[in-house]
Order: C-alpha cells, then structure tokens, then sequence
C-alpha cells in the first residue's frame, strides 16, 4: 500500500518534523514517501504530482500557515484521485473536526506518532479497529519514539532549515498561545537528546532550530545542553535557535553560555509586554525588571543572537502603553525586535472571550480591533513594523541607526515616521531595491532633521558615510553614492 505524507512548509527552507515522525514510527514506513512542498507552489501542481504517484493514502500535516492551502487540496483531491483515503491531522484539524470531516477519511488529533501508523495497518488489512476521528493523545515516554532524524532529513540541512525537539508541552499557560492549555512538559532523556544531535550535527546543517517551547524551563537541564553543544560543536559553522523564557537564567547558564563561539546559539525571547495588567491577564507572571536585566547581560555578552518578541493587541494594552513597552525594548539592543499581531488560535484560552475581538475569519485569525486597540490605531503599528523590518530587524543598517536613533524623541517615533514616508512614496510596494531603501532613508532624515541638531550640513554628511558603510557591508560591490555633493542638500 502506497502512503505519501504530503508536508506543506511555509516557505521552502522549512522542513515539517511532523511527517519525519509519522512515517519513521510507522510499520509500513518502506511504503512511506514524504512529498515536501510549501504554499508559494501551485495546489493544481501538487495535485497533478499526486495524480502521477498513484497513491493510496495520502496524509497532510495541517497549520495555520498551510491550512489555506490544504482547504483547497481537499477540496480537490478525490477529483484526481476517487479511491484515495485522506488522513488529516495537526493543531488546525484537531479543534475544527466537523469543517473537514465531510473531506477526509480519518481526522487524527493530539500526537500521532503511533497511532498513524496503527491506522496505516488497518487500512491495509481492510479491518475497522478506528472509527473516523482518531485521538491520539500524548505520549508519555518520548524516547519510545523512534528517531526521526533520518540520512535523508539531516543532508536537507545544506540548504534548509532542520527542526528538533528535546522536551513537548509547555509550563506556561499563556491564554493566546496554543501550548497554553497543557501545562505538562515531558522530556526526551538527555541521552536520546544528545544522540539526536550528533545525527544532525554529522552533516553539519546551516541551522537547527529547536522547537520546545520554553526551552529552559527546566535551567540545569538547559544548561547542560548549552555546555555539550559548545564542548562538541563550538568549533562548527551550525547555529542553533532556542525559545527561552527572559527571566529564567541564572549564573551557572551565563557563565556557560560565554563560552560559545559569536553565532552558535540565537536565542528568541517573548517578552510580549511591559504592560503588568496585561501579562496578568494572558497569565505571564513576569518579572519585567528581571527580564531587562538578564537581556542587558546578553546583549553585553555580544555573542547571542538575541530576537525580542512583542504582540500587539493584548488585553488591557492600548496604543500608549505598547509604544512605551516598544521604546523600552528597543533600548534592550536585541538584533531583532518583531513587532507581532494578536492571533487568535484554535484551541487557546483566548479564543474561548473572541466575541471581545473583532478578528479575522480566514488565517492567521490575527485581530483586526479590540475594546484598546483601533483598526487605525493597528494600521499605525503596521506601518512602523514595515520600517522596523526594513530597516532594524534586517541588520542592513546597524551604522546609520546607531547614530540616528539618539537624537531622535524615540525608536517608535522613528520608525513610525519612517514608515509613513516609504507608505506615501512608494505606496504598498513590498520589494524595493537596497539602493533605494538608502534613498529612502538619507530623504526622510533630510526632511525630518531633528530640532536638536544644530549642523545640519555635517549631520547629513556623517549620516551620507554611514549608509555607505551600511551599504558595502551587506555584500554590494558599488557604493551607494560615490558624492555627497551629488545629493541635493537644503
């Protein structure tokens, strides 16, 4: 019997574990094809593929960033293939069955591990042991799990992104995420954790980002998986990415963690609000003064990568409060700070006070107001984020910034403003040259001189260097103006 896992990526350096698991933890794993896309393909392209392997089965991993496509393979499928059984299962499916049970043959929830390939079994023997929805639960002893860490996965890691996990669930119960509503984390031993690792590491990958939710939760273990990977891969080209909690670090992790060569670990830190009321009521105990100082030693450190998160959109947070909680940040140096939007997901705590919101149908189901929050007022953000990207959070102009942002009255004032000059120049254009990102910049400055500058002329003329500098350091062979008497200087 042929079975092909359908595993639809966001982009194409992604690379689902899902499928990985499924097909390795299945008896019939021979007869087992991964078929790796992403949504920037063309469904009708990966149906006729489909049509061309003659499958028998056909299951799809299924999230937010795929289920659009996935709605329309669905839809689709038994077109080509009028004898196929669909197995849809992932977070999206799990808590919408009675939208995609009319489509599919077997819906499986929870973690599918074992009983996919239990279902594979049956429908080969052509015996009924499951009904249509198959609950899968949690799997309580992760190392019964075989390996998904396969020759074939790790040599992607050339050329993509690999994924990996040392622990599952999270002990945090933030109401807008997903992970909220387990607090039970349990955890691959050490052993099997380090054996993973050294199948990934022996094809030496770009980049592997490890998907546990709080990775240092647990703050020994933590550690003693900082310290293994320094001890044994210090000395390789690979980073590693980790999700961590601001406030849980203590001595012993940074005294380990200064021993990592710059570029090993890029850690992604949710702070998501300075407001306390709104951490209070999305759950998030947390010690803001704690958090500051712990992101002040690692940006001193200088040899993480450090990514600061904030959602805008909370409970309780109007537009004041998180351009404050934004500036604080921003003053934290991370190399990225992502200004993110309230999603709210299936399954989260959130989701149940959703008449509170006006959000959208379709994915991401991101907000489009709340009762603190205008539409306008979101607008306002979005138009600064687009700067943010453009300008901070894509390490193209780390001279320039460093020598604007401090005679600016703030880095939201900023960048707002900056954004709203690109926005009334260039429209909703998304793809504009290095070049003219520099234009952009050196004009907006010109225009929009601070008060306190008092030589306007020599500002310009150190602002006109650093772009330069800016410029050649991302790889550009030219420069981006050879005189700065070419520029029309008022």
């Amino acid at each position: 019997m042929k079975t092909i896992i359908l595993s639809i990526n966001s982009q194409y350096v992604h690379t689902l574990l899902a499928p990985r698991y499924l097909r390795e933890n299945a008896t019939q794993r021979d007869d087992i094809e991964i078929l790796e896309t992403n949504v920037n393909t063309l469904y009708t392209s990966v149906l006729a593929e489909l049509y061309a392997k003659k499958p028998d089965v056909v299951a799809i991993c299924c999230y937010i960033f795929n289920i659009e496509f996935v709605r329309k393979i669905l839809q689709e499928i038994k077109l080509f293939l009028p004898n196929v059984k669909v197995i849809v299962g992932g977070w999206e499916t799990s808590f919408d069955e009675e939208r995609y049970l009319p489509q599919v043959d077997y819906l499986i929830k929870g973690e599918g591990d074992f009983v996919f390939g239990q279902l594979l079994d049956d429908i080969k023997a052509g015996t009924h042991n499951f009904g249509k929805v198959i609950d899968g639960g949690i799997v309580e002893d992760l190392d019964s799990i075989i390996s998904p860490y396969t020759e074939e996965y790790c040599q992607l890691g050339k050329s993509k992104i690999l994924y990996m996990e040392s622990t599952r669930g999270c002990p945090y119960s933030c109401s807008y995420c997903m992970s909220g509503s387990s607090h039970r984390v349990r955890k691959f031993s050490l052993e099997r954790t380090f054996e993973d690792y050294a199948k990934l590491m022996k094809h030496e990958p770009k980049q592997v980002k490890m998907v546990d939710r709080t990775f240092n939760f647990d703050i020994k273990r933590a550690t003693t998986i900082f310290k293994f990977l320094i001890d044994n891969y210090n000395e390789h080209h690979t980073n590693f990415h980790f999700e961590m909690a601001p406030e849980l670090f203590d001595e012993e992790m940074f005294a380990v963690l200064a021993t990592a060569r710059k570029g090993l670990f890029q850690f992604e830190i949710g702070v998501q609000s300075y407001n306390q009321t709104t951490l209070k009521a999305v759950g998030r105990n947390a010690n803001v003064q704690r958090i500051e100082q712990n992101l002040k030693r690692l940006a001193q450190m200088d040899n993480i990568h450090i990514h600061t998160d904030l959602i805008a959109g909370l409970p309780y947070e109007d537009l004041d409060s998180f351009i404050q909680g934004f500036d604080r940040l921003f003053g934290m140096h991370s190399e990225c700070l992502q200004l993110g939007f309230l999603k709210v997901l299936k399954g989260s705590q959130l989701e149940k006070r959703k008449e509170e919101y006006v959000v959208q149908t379709l994915p991401p189901y991101e907000i489009i107001s709340t009762p603190y929050l205008s539409y306008d007022e979101i607008l306002e953000l979005k138009v600064c984020e687009n700067a943010l990207e453009r300008y901070h959070n894509s390490g193209r102009f780390v001279h320039s910034l460093d020598f604007l942002l401090p005679s600016y009255y703030s880095p939201y004032v900023f960048f707002y403003g900056l954004g709203k000059y690109i926005q009334d120049t260039r429209g909703e254009q998304t793809a504009i040259s290095a070049s003219t990102q520099c234009d952009l910049l050196f004009d907006f400055v010109r225009a929009n001189i601070p008060d306190s500058v008092s030589d306007r002329q020599a500002f310009l003329q150190k602002l006109f260097d650093l772009i330069n500098q800016d410029f050649a350091a991302c790889g550009n062979a030219r420069a981006w103006k050879r005189h700065f008497s070419s520029l029309v200087v008022d």
